[in-house]
């Protein structure tokens, strides 16, 4: 009897068992069956502003890859998406459909613009106001992308060409005198300083019979200042130098002024630079080919004197070393600056590099340059050495070019062994030409904002599109940006 009521226990218990088990399965069964019956999504759209998305909103089948569009409407532009995993800014995202899906496309309105600009595009314009500087004009002015005028700056004497807002509001500027003894394009006199309520704080002025500053200078990080000067030399000192011409010729000079005692520190003069194969009575007679760290003196002859024609200048703190843009030799020479003044005219002062025409000095490579303006540095990180921005005007072809170059980190010591830098970047349009003044000038969103002299202004992203051009109706000398300006 016992082992009987043993048996029917055990027999019911394993039962129970069982049927839990059948049970539990049964029910795991049903829930995954339920899950995979869900073969679709509700997709939801909903747009903010004036625009269509496609596809509209409707069930989508399970795992599928939907291209989303956003389409403005006239007067309106796309911004960004709301509602995936994260915000998007593309008009067009692909996205593979797992759930459920309430997406809104965010329409914003284009700003009212001026007559004067072009193209607009608000989605990847660098936001920064431009500082505009009008070519020998007398008037500056700070404007939106809009094309809103934010401040003007006007002068009771010519532009002679640069100018450059100071961190603190003042602004320093070259600017024409009334009286010269002689000039050429690009000519100034007097470097003046205002302060940020337009009242004159100093002036230097280099003018006279044999010297005259013109188009360019650079803000040092100890506050002197770098200028270029035109040195004259009559047509006895000229033939004296070995020049194949006739007249009296004008040489490049650098000059740094310290600009509280009014006093030049450095300078640095291409005359005690110089080389020729032209006249074997001249001291600086010898092989141009190899010597390419010596400026030829013959390579240009131009009738009014002015060989060489710099038009630009930029200072590179990392290396101790001057960029000058040399728009008749169509080069760039680098100057070193490491070296007081004495020493700066012996050999220690000749170039340490220079690039864009190989054609100036005999030596071999493709010439890039066709005249130039605007050279400056690409700020890429504080212990980098930065990268060159210049604008090439190009008159051959008429057509200018932007190119950026990956400079050597050292500098060859043996001249024979210099070749161009790397490009590594470069933009050109055919619409894109002035064989005068125009620059080139890196924004702090990587976008590159082009001065076309006789036109205005283009904003182009790396990948070469336009997103911003401005007709200024005038001529330009070149264009800045100040993102911690406050007007």
């Amino acid at each position: 009897m016992t082992y009987f009521f043993k048996f029917i226990y055990s027999f019911l218990k394993y039962t129970f068992i069982l049927i839990n088990l059948a049970m539990f399965l049964g029910c795991s069964s049903d829930s995954v069956s339920e899950e995979e019956s869900v073969t679709y999504f509700d997709v939801t759209i909903k747009v903010e502003g004036l625009g269509r998305v496609t596809p509209e909103t409707g069930v989508f089948l399970k795992n599928s890859l939907i291209l989303f569009k956003a389409t403005p409407l006239d007067g309106y532009y796309f911004d960004h998406w709301l509602g995936f995993d994260n915000q998007v800014e593309s008009y067009k995202h692909e996205f593979l459909l797992t759930r459920n899906l309430i997406l809104t496309a965010v329409f914003l309105p284009i700003p009212e613009l001026s007559d004067e600009v072009l193209v607009f595009d608000p989605k990847n314009i660098d936001p920064n106001p431009v500082f505009m500087i009008e070519n020998g004009g007398k008037s500056a002015y700070l404007n939106t992308k809009k094309g809103e005028r934010l401040r003007t700056w006007d002068f009771d004497l010519n532009l002679g060409n640069d100018l450059k807002l100071m961190p603190d509001g003042s602004i320093i500027g070259i600017f024409k005198p009334e009286n010269v003894s002689f000039s050429f394009g690009g000519y100034g006199g007097i470097l003046r300083k205002y302060n940020p309520e337009g009242a004159l704080v100093w002036e230097y002025e280099v003018n006279n019979k044999t010297e005259l500053m013109h188009h360019d200078f650079d803000v040092l990080p100890n506050g002197n200042i770098l200028i270029l000067v035109w040195e004259k030399f009559s047509e006895d000192k000229a033939l004296n130098l070995g020049f194949s011409g006739s007249g009296p010729i004008y040489l490049e000079k650098l000059i740094e002024l310290n600009t509280e005692s009014q006093t030049i520190v450095w300078e640095w003069r291409s005359a005690d630079h110089l080389i020729q194969d032209f006249e074997q009575s001249s001291s600086n007679f010898g092989s141009v080919t190899q010597h390419p760290e010596k400026i030829d003196l013959n390579y240009h002859e131009n009738e009014n004197g002015d060989l060489m024609h710099a038009n630009g200048l930029y200072y590179d703190p990392k290396r101790d070393v001057i960029f000058v843009s040399v728009n008749f030799y169509s080069e760039v020479w680098v100057i070193p600056h490491q070296f007081d003044t004495i020493k700066s005219k012996t050999e220690l002062g000749d170039l340490v590099f220079r690039f864009g025409n190989p054609n100036a000095y005999g030596g071999s490579g493709d010439r890039l340059f066709f005249n130039n303006h605007h050279p400056s540095l690409v700020s890429l990180d504080p212990e980098s050495i930065d990268n060159f921005l210049i604008y090439m005007n190009g008159y051959k072809n008429e057509q200018s070019k932007v190119y950026e170059f990956l400079l050597p980190s050292v500098f060859d010591s043996n001249p024979l062994n210099w070749i161009s830098p790397e490009i590594i970047w470069s933009y050109t349009d055919p619409d894109l030409f002035f064989g005068k003044i125009s620059g080139a000038y890196r924004l702090p969103n990587g976008n590159t904002l082009i001065c076309e002299g006789d036109f205005g202004y283009w904003e182009v992203t790396h990948s070469g599109k336009i997103v911003w051009k401005f007709d200024g109706g005038t001529t330009f000398w070149r264009g800045y940006v100040y993102p911690n300006f406050i007007l």
